[in-house]
C-alpha cells in the first residue's frame, strides 16, 4: 500500500542549529497516526513543513505521490490542520470566522453548518468568540480544519480546554471519520493514554529525530514483556533473578519484572530450581506512556 503522506530524509536548520535530523516517516490513508515527543522535540517544524509554513533545508515530502517540496511548496488544500493555539476574530461569531476562511477555500454555507455540528456548536454560530470559553475555542478550530472537507488532518493538542464529554465527542470523531470516509489523521497530544487508545501507528520524535515508528502495539511488545510476581519471597526472588531481568522493583506482595521478549521459559525455570514460593504471576501490558518514558524520560507528559 502506498503512503498518503510521506516524509523522507527531513532536515532543518536555523542558522547554525540542526533541529530536523532525517525525519521519514510515512502514514496511510485512514491511519490515527500518533506524532509523539517532548517540547521542542521537532513536532510542530515538521507538522509546519508538511503544511508548507516551513521550508526545510532538505529532503522530501510526498502527498499523494506528489513533492510539495518540488512543487514551490504550496500548502495543498487537501490537508486540513489545527496547530498552535487556535486564533480568531474575537469580534465575529463561529459562523462569520468560518465564513472568512470558506470566502478564501470557495466552501458553501452548507458546509459551514455540517462542521458546526459535527462539533456540537450549531446552537452557538451566532455567539461571538469571545464569549466562548476554551473549550469552545477548541471545539471551533476542529471545525475549521474539517471545513474543506480534507483527506488529511492535522490536530496539535485538540482536546486542551476540553471537559470528559467534550473528549470523549472528538474521539468519536475521529474514530469515525476515519473508518467510514478513511479520512487520515495526524494526531499530537501529551496524552498519551489518549494516542494509545485512539491511535493506529505512532511515531516518536526527540531531539529531531525519529527514535521509533510502527503499530501501537508492535512497539509495546517489540522487545520486553513485565510481569507481576507475587511472593511472600520478595528478597530472595530479587536475589535468584539479578542478571536475568532488565528491570526489577517492589510492588504490594511481590515484584514486577521487565524481561526480553520469549526469556519467561528461562525465569521459570530459575524460579523453581531455586525453591522460590511462588503466589500468583501476571503477565502485565506496557503502556505507551511506559514506553515513553523508558525512551525518551518525562518531559512534562501527562498521566492521565
Amino acid at each position: 500500500m502506498e503512503p498518503i503522506l510521506e516524509v523522507r530524509n527531513l532536515n532543518k536548520f536555523y542558522k547554525n542549529k540542526q533541529v530536523l535530523k532525517n525525519i521519514s516517516m510515512k502514514v496511510f490513508k485512514g491511519d490515527i497516526y500518533g506524532f509523539i515527543g517532548p517540547n521542542g522535540a521537532g513536532k510542530t517544524t515538521t507538522i509546519k513543513s508538511i503544511l508548507g509554513l516551513v521550508r526545510p533545508s532538505s529532503g522530501k515530502i510526498y502527498i499523494e505521490g506528489r513533492d510539495i517540496v518540488k512543487d514551490k511548496y504550496k500548502n495543498p488544500g487537501d490537508i486540513g490542520a489545527m496547530i498552535d493555539y487556535p486564533s480568531f476574530y474575537n469580534n465575529l461569531s463561529a459562523f462569520r470566522n468560518l465564513k472568512l476562511y470558506a470566502n478564501v477555500l470557495d466552501i458553501k454555507e452548507d458546509r459551514i453548518m455540517e462542521v458546526l455540528n459535527m462539533v456540537h456548536l450549531q446552537e452557538y454560530k451566532d455567539r461571538k468568540v469571545s464569549n466562548y470559553s476554551m473549550g469552545m475555542r477548541q471545539r471551533l478550530a476542529v471545525a475549521r480544519a474539517f471545513l474543506s472537507n480534507p483527506e488529511i488532518v492535522i490536530l496539535d493538542e485538540p482536546t486542551n480546554g476540553l471537559d470528559p464529554e467534550g473528549v470523549r465527542d472528538i474521539r468519536n470523531l475521529i474514530k469515525r471519520l476515519s473508518e467510514d470516509e478513511k479520512v487520515t489523521f495526524m494526531y499530537c497530544s501529551h496524552i498519551l493514554n489518549e494516542v494509545q487508545n485512539l491511535c493506529s501507528r505512532v511515531a516518536v520524535i526527540n531531539k529531531g529525530s525519529i527514535l521509533a515508528e510502527g503499530c501501537v502495539d508492535e512497539l509495546l511488545n517489540a522487545d520486553r514483556e513485565r510481569y507481576s510476581i507475587f511472593t511472600g519471597e520478595a528478597e530472595k526472588l530479587k536475589k535468584v533473578l539479578n542478571g536475568y531481568c532488565l528491570e526489577m522493583h517492589d510492588i504490594e506482595g511481590g515484584v514486577s519484572i521487565d524481561i526480553n521478549r520469549g526469556d519467561f521459559k528461562l525465569i521459570n525455570k530459575v524460579m523453581a530450581e531455586e525453591n522460590v514460593e511462588i503466589n500468583d504471576i501476571v503477565k502485565k501490558s506496557i503502556s505507551l506512556e511506559e514506553y515513553f518514558m523508558e525512551e525518551v524520560g518525562y518531559c512534562g507528559y501527562d498521566k492521565k
